[in-house]
């Protein structure tokens, strides 16, 4: 699907992708500007109106993110992507002097062990499903 700037009206809900690690984030159009050429999103970043940021750059071009109208799938690849940010925010901070108790460490990796039991690939939903 090509967008084009009339693909875009303020209030649409779009998804920042990146070219490799899609979905990024999703926002709001607020409004356009420079005679629509350009549209400024919620998030407070701007765009060409066509959802595109290409560039020259001695004789080549880099395409860059792009924005997209949102898609199936796209909210919660972006709040997983988030989540595990996070989570690895959360763990990198952890050492002995951190402020959690043992007892709340070990719930946390209670939760986390049950979790990976209920995503296993094969799970029959053993015993640790029976307590959901």
């Amino acid at each position: 699907m090509t967008t084009t700037a009339a693909s875009f009206r303020v209030g649409d809900r779009v998804t920042i992708h990146s070219g490799q690690s899609g979905p990024q984030s999703i926002a709001t159009v607020e409004r356009f500007t420079h005679d629509k050429r350009c549209m400024v999103l919620s998030d407070g970043s701007e765009w060409r109106a066509d959802g595109r940021r290409q560039w020259g750059f001695r004789g080549t071009y880099y395409r860059g993110p792009v924005v997209e109208p949102v898609q199936d799938g796209d909210e919660a690849h972006v709040g997983k992507r988030r989540a595990i940010g996070a989570l690895r925010k959360f763990a990198d901070g952890l050492n002995m002097e951190s402020p959690l108790s043992a007892d709340a460490l070990r719930r946390i990796l209670a939760l986390v062990d049950q979790e990976k039991a209920a995503a296993a690939p094969g799970d029959a939903g053993g015993p640790e499903m029976e307590n959901r």
